[in-house]
């Protein structure tokens, strides 16, 4: 992936929007549903959750990448915990804000808090 933006320290996950998709056993933990967010590897070799600032960008990914069943997701109080407690599981350090697979970049990274 190519890297565009900045780089800082996560603030929270609260606001933007997260795709969560049925857990097919790839990652040991899961929500109460079974799901997991999207995440990607990067060229570094680590593992980014991929956030949207709004919805539109997020479907847009979506439907870019063709994942079925992926369902947008904003990340409030209720999840927050939730999402982070499964993406620090499966290793994410970071997270690649509006994240776009065709031109392979993102607008920020930022540390997972």
């Amino acid at each position: 992936m190519l890297r565009q933006g900045t780089e800082n320290a996560a603030p929270g996950l609260a606001g933007l929007w997260v795709l969560l998709m049925q857990n097919d056993g790839e990652i040991s933990t899961q929500d109460a549903e079974g799901r997991v967010p999207v995440m990607a590897r990067a060229g570094d070799d680590q593992t980014y959750l991929l956030v949207f600032k709004n919805v539109a960008k997020a479907r847009q990914f979506v439907a870019v990448q063709d994942l079925d069943g992926a369902e947008p997701r904003m990340v409030v109080r209720g999840n927050q915990q939730d999402i982070m407690r499964i993406a620090r599981s499966a290793g994410v350090v970071g997270t690649l804000l509006d994240y776009d697979p065709t031109t392979q970049r993102y607008a920020s990274a930022q540390a997972l808090a």
